[in-house]
């Protein structure tokens, strides 16, 4: 997780601008475009699903190179942050990172959680049994929305890892799932297999790390 010690404090960000708070320098300015920003979701939701109905299962289940994780956890961990996102819109608090069955907030807590659910996953019908629900409540939450994200991209939302706006915590989801797809393309094209196209360059304000991992 990326961590920024301050006087021997650590603290665990999400976004750029938590750094750049802790350190009192400014960063420029980022898209700032709530509903632009979850339409590149929406893409990065419909490109996940598309690599679990398409990739063989054999490269969904095989380790990728150096990180050591399955495109099938990649994805579950991808959509599980996503799938937090719409009650973070209407309740101001955002699930994440944690467990959303017992309440509880931490990295080891939503590490355990997503073992759990990779765990139930025996066949890709069970992987879309989890992907496709996530990826269909986002479409329709956007279209109800998207004229409230156009209004409030300023909608303070409270996370375990400090306060931020609605539009940095989707850029932050953005990046989480832009850089696990990254990774899990990455090894299904290690395995010998072509996956999915999503252009992640044309994302305007996503800044991915220069390392695939």
């Amino acid at each position: 997780m990326p961590t920024l010690v301050v006087d021997g404090t650590p603290h665990v960000l999400q976004h750029p601008s938590q750094a750049a708070a802790l350190l009192g320098v400014e960063t420029p300015p980022e898209l700032r475009d709530a509903e632009r920003v979850a339409w590149d979701l929406d893409d990065i939701a419909r490109a996940w699903h598309a690599l679990a109905a398409a990739t063989p299962w054999e490269a969904l289940t095989d380790p990728v190179p150096v990180l050591g994780r399955t495109p099938l956890a990649l994805a579950v961990d991808a959509m599980n942050g996503l799938a937090q996102l719409p009650d973070a819109f209407s309740s101001g608090w955002f699930h994440w990172p944690g467990n959303p069955r017992t309440g509880e907030t931490s990295d080891s807590a939503v590490v355990a959680y997503e073992a759990s659910v990779v765990a139930t996953i025996a066949h890709r019908d069970d992987l879309l049994a989890f992907v496709d629900p996530v990826a269909e409540a986002w479409r329709s939450f956007l279209l109800a929305e998207e004229e409230a994200f156009r209004a409030e991209p300023a909608r303070p939302v409270r996370t375990p890892r400090g306060a931020l706006s609605w539009v940095e915590l989707l850029e932050a989801q953005r990046l989480h799932a832009a850089q696990h797809f990254r990774q899990a393309a990455a090894g299904i094209e290690a395995s010998g297999h072509v996956p999915p196209a999503l252009d992640l360059d044309a994302m305007v304000g996503l800044r991915l790390p220069a390392a695939m991992y």
